[in-house]
């Protein structure tokens, strides 16, 4: 009995064996692979860099009671260059970066 039980299992291997050849056609894609690759293009923003001299701060004038036409006048010489310096940045926003 276990002779034939042996032969009885090396034929069902063999069978079972050559059941699981190659099946698929030469023609049909990989089965390994579950989703084929496509190119992508993926849109990436650069932004344009402010140059330092736009992003210094300007000083506030101070000063005594007697002095205030003086600072008056200082701050708003230091508000008119503000104002300048925002003119040019926003100038430069949205303008293309050179690679």
């Amino acid at each position: 009995m276990p002779g034939i039980l042996r032969l009885l299992i090396a034929a069902g291997l063999v069978l079972a064996l050559s059941g699981a050849s190659c099946q698929h056609k030469p023609d049909d894609p990989d089965p390994g692979v579950a989703v084929r690759p496509e190119p992508v293009i993926v849109e990436r923003r650069v932004y344009v860099p402010v140059p330092s001299s736009l992003t210094r701060r300007e000083p506030i004038a101070e000063g005594p009671i007697a002095m205030c036409f003086d600072v008056a006048a200082q701050r708003r010489a230091a508000l008119e260059r503000a104002n300048a310096k925002l003119q040019q940045v926003e100038a430069i926003q949205g303008t293309e970066v050179k690679p």
